[in-house]
């Protein structure tokens, strides 16, 4: 097939992805697209620079602009840069806005790569850690069942200086961000203590994705990626939660939900 009737396309069988929010053909569209390379760019460019941020009917474009600009970034994040100002320039919403930072704060310089349960790991290099940050990553992704796992397009280990919170989950891209502040010496208490919560997070985040949770912070939500991670701590720390029962019953029970600690 000619190479650009296959790159229009798979633009237009990313879009479709995009726009029925259908997560096995944006995936596809996404992979694809991204084994072409760099003969993909111009056509990403156009489709992110004709919006006309004006017309009412693209106050809904979140998880489009998400999918083609993420891909653009992955091909080249120089062009991305330059095409995020153009964007800017032409009055995009705010949302819009926070999305291409959001895209924009990870460059594939700062990080190592590699990959744990078919997952690709992008691991900051100025996160100071006295311990193997892949070998828990492995063990914790062990515990979560293969299927809740299939299509999570990578995995950011980052520093408290990219984050404003303990994981994000950035949905159409499937990506998971997830900060590592423990800097404790490997299997100490304190060090125990504080992987308890990053693992936690870790799950919640993937509950995110099980769901197919999309765009905002939505309550009930937030719950259900909790019960989700709930789940699978409680699996793998049977006698951390008798120990939480135990305090419940002696009266230090949280007002909130105790599947919730930590957040």
């Amino acid at each position: 097939m000619d190479t650009e009737i296959y790159i229009q396309d798979g633009i237009k069988k990313l879009s479709r992805g995009l726009f029925q929010r259908s997560y096995p053909i944006t995936f596809e569209a996404h992979r694809n697209l991204y084994e072409v390379g760099r003969p993909v760019i111009p056509y990403i460019e156009e489709k992110l620079l004709e919006i006309d941020w004006s017309n009412s009917k693209y106050k809904e474009l979140s998880g489009y602009v998400s999918g083609f600009y993420s891909l653009l970034h992955d091909l080249d994040e120089n062009v991305a840069l330059k095409t995020s100002e153009m964007i800017l320039q032409n009055g995009c919403p705010k949302h819009i806005k926070a999305i291409l930072q959001s895209v924009n704060q990870f460059s594939v310089s700062n990080y190592k790569r590699y990959h744990k349960n078919g997952i690709e790991i992008f691991e900051h290099k100025l996160i100071q850690a006295k311990c193997d940050i892949g070998y828990y990553l492995n063990l914790w992704l062990d515990t979560v069942p293969k299927a809740d796992l299939e299509d999570i397009s990578r995995l950011y280990v980052i520093t408290r200086e990219k984050i404003d919170a303990a994981g994000t989950y950035t949905p159409y891209i499937n990506a998971i961000a997830l900060l590592w502040d423990n800097s404790y010496k490997d299997k100490s208490l304190f060090f125990r203590l504080f992987s308890l919560f990053t693992e936690k997070v870790l799950y919640h985040e993937i509950g995110h994705h099980k769901h197919r949770h999309h765009f905002g912070i939505d309550p009930d939500q937030e719950k259900e990626a909790d019960r989700y991670a709930y789940r699978i701590m409680k699996m793998n720390h049977p006698f951390f939660f008798l120990f939480i029962a135990f305090l419940s019953k002696c009266g230090f029970k949280s007002e909130r939900n105790y599947y919730r600690w930590g957040l």
